[in-house]
């Protein structure tokens, strides 16, 4: 089947609705499928646009990632990481904020970065590089109607682009940008039908394929954007997703066991094309002849509920 084929079967199988944008940064190949440019709720997708402004302003000079900073009672909010079971107002390195914000999702750290660099600003920043479908709604809560942020694929990918290029922050404070998107522990849409032989650095050698992401989740939606780094060529990618019937917090909820295999297709889709490209290296081994196992982080959280991120 052609990659359009593959990703309107999976949308035929899935309660919800899905849409997905990827570009190669080297062909320009772009897949795209849905309506990439609707807005939707990013849930903790949201946190990669506060990360960047946070570099960008300690860039600038106006924070350092040195810079001490408390978590205070208006900070505090149930969901994803591990802030708010400790103790309040102990001060954090800037740098430990963001890392705890994208590694974990950590919402109370997310809002922490959010009082620091200011709500506006990030949508400021937005605006500027023409996200025009991004913009942050409010810091994280759960106890308000109405969306966390809203987002598209088309955006995600924009921003991603911008980070990879060194258009929306320099080389040095782009790599900061990579390094913490890098360590991302919520391995969901993008990773779990990967082969795992491509993506394990357990033997701490680097991956063969490397994939720095930001997923985010609440009722009946999941969201993933990231960069894929292969040695056949570099990708970014988002795919956003709503209405699933399957509401649970849980590894094996509809949306986890389903949509990586579009994103597993637009990756095979990518290598081929790579194939008849004689300008990218041919990779140390094949992706589309691997075992698709699931990463640890996957198996090891089998039958476990996932917090809201």
């Amino acid at each position: 089947m052609s990659i359009d084929e593959q990703l309107a079967d999976i949308s035929r199988r899935f309660s919800g609705n899905f849409s997905l944008y990827a570009e190669h940064l080297g062909t320009e190949e772009k897949v795209s499928f849905g309506d990439i440019h609707q807005p939707r709720e990013t849930a903790s997708v949201l946190k990669l646009p506060v990360l960047v402004e946070a570099l960008r302003q300690c860039a600038d000079g106006l924070h350092t990632l040195d810079e001490p900073i408390e978590s205070l009672q208006e900070d505090f909010v149930k969901g994803s990481g591990v802030l708010q079971n400790l103790t309040l107002g102990i001060p954090l390195p800037f740098r430990d904020v963001l890392m705890l914000m994208i590694t974990v999702s950590d919402n109370l750290a997310t809002n922490m970065a959010l009082r620091t660099v200011g709500l506006d600003q990030v949508n400021r920043f937005c605006r500027t590089i023409g996200l025009q479908n991004t913009e942050l709604k409010r810091k994280l809560t759960f106890d308000q109607p109405g969306p966390l942020a809203l987002s598209t694929p088309f955006d995600m990918v924009q921003l991603l682009k911008g980070i990879y290029r060194h258009t929306i922050l320099d080389e040095e404070w782009a790599g900061v940008a990579r390094d913490i998107l890098s360590r991302q522990q919520y391995n969901t849409l993008l990773a779990r039908q990967m082969p795992y032989e491509l993506i394990n650095d357990n033997d701490d050698e680097p991956a063969i394929v490397q994939i720095l992401s930001k997923s985010g989740a609440l009722t009946g939606i999941r969201n993933d954007a990231g960069l894929v780094l292969t040695p056949w060529g570099d990708y970014a990618i988002a795919i956003m997703s709503e209405g699933s019937t399957d509401e649970r917090f849980h590894v094996d909820t509809e949306a986890h066991v389903l949509l990586p295999h579009a994103t597993r297709a637009v990756f095979d889709h990518l290598y081929r094309i790579s194939q008849s490209n004689d300008h990218f290296p041919r990779p140390r081994t094949s992706p589309t002849t691997r075992s698709a196992r699931e990463s640890p982080l996957e198996g090891d959280s089998r039958g476990k509920s996932l917090p809201k991120e």
